[in-house]
């Protein structure tokens, strides 16, 4: 049983990352006035909140309850280009995470959760790239209104 709580521990962990990016997106998408850089966000804190949805599904089909999470608290405002690197390091961590951990599950029997995880994985890779694209476009526009 040891081991077992070992890999829903671990499963939980990353349950608690997607819900916090999912919060997170939203809050930011809410605030940003750039209407590409909300439509982003908002796809992004979609996928996450679905992603989440999908492993919370799966620990129910595995007998776990639904782990509780508190609110995510209203973030400062910052700068965009802060928000969205902070928001490209979150996206490449949640996939080595889900990459690491759905290896071991798969090591270990648990071949179908290890597969979501690996498909959440690859889905955070694209959300990586969706957010360096936001991040250049952002760099573009700033060096263009700093050159005016």
């Amino acid at each position: 049983m040891d081991e077992r709580d070992r890999r829903l521990g671990e499963v939980l962990e990353v349950v608690g990352l997607l819900v916090a990016g999912a919060d997170l997106g939203a809050q930011r998408a809410r605030k940003a006035t750039d209407p590409i850089l909300r439509a982003r966000w908002l796809s992004i804190a979609g996928a996450r909140a679905e992603q989440r949805d999908r492993l919370l599904a799966r620990l129910a089909a595995l007998g776990v309850a639904k782990p509780m999470h508190p609110p995510q608290a209203p973030e400062p405002q910052r700068e965009i280009a802060r928000l969205l690197r902070a928001d490209l390091a979150t996206s490449h961590s949640l996939a080595a995470r889900c990459r690491r951990v759905g290896r071991w599950l798969r090591a270990t029997g648990d071949a179908e959760t290890g597969a979501l995880l690996e498909r959440i994985a690859n889905e955070s890779l694209a959300h990586a790239s969706e957010l360096a694209r936001s991040l250049a476009h952002h760099y573009v526009r700033e060096a263009r209104s700093a050159a005016q």
